[in-house]
């Protein structure tokens, strides 16, 4: 069993997508996990700050719905206020927050990959980090690449 981490702008969608072309990949991604059952996904885009899960679970189809296993954790930045610099108080957040919900999983050693399109939210280097252009979002060029970053842990 394996581990996606999804990021949903840039990713299920083009950053700047209007409404309506909001998770128009979601359906490419759908089909790659029909073809893959042992991938379960978790969120880590910014979407579940704002959302519950079980509603960010509402985007997906039903037979999907039940490998979204939960969403990383929001790392807490009360320092964020003083910030004026180029370089954030808490960096490569997005793989902390990761790294915390593997932590505190019942299977921290499963295999695991990130879409996303920020490659700044991980430490450099990453090579379970799976970058789209966030002008174009998902193709099957990157869901390619995940499959070799999970087989290559096992």
């Amino acid at each position: 069993m394996s581990i996606l981490f999804l990021d949903f702008d840039g990713v299920l969608h083009p950053e700047r997508a209007g409404v309506d072309r909001l998770f128009c990949h979601l359906e490419l991604l759908e089909k790659w996990l029909r073809g893959r059952p042992d991938v379960d996904v978790v969120i880590s885009s910014s979407w579940r700050e704002a959302h519950p899960i079980e509603e960010l679970r509402g985007f997906f189809s039903e037979d999907v719905q039940s490998r979204i296993l939960g969403a990383t954790p929001n790392l807490k930045h009360d320092d964020w206020e003083q910030y004026d610099g180029d370089v954030p108080p808490t960096r490569f957040e997005r793989e902390l927050e990761v790294t915390r919900w593997l932590a505190e999983s019942d299977e921290p050693w499963r295999p695991w990959a990130a879409l996303d399109d920020q490659a700044w939210l991980y430490k450099p280097f990453n090579l379970r980090i799976v970058l789209c252009d966030p002008e174009v979002g998902l193709t099957k060029c990157e869901l390619d690449r995940v499959d070799l970053v999970l087989r290559g842990q096992r």
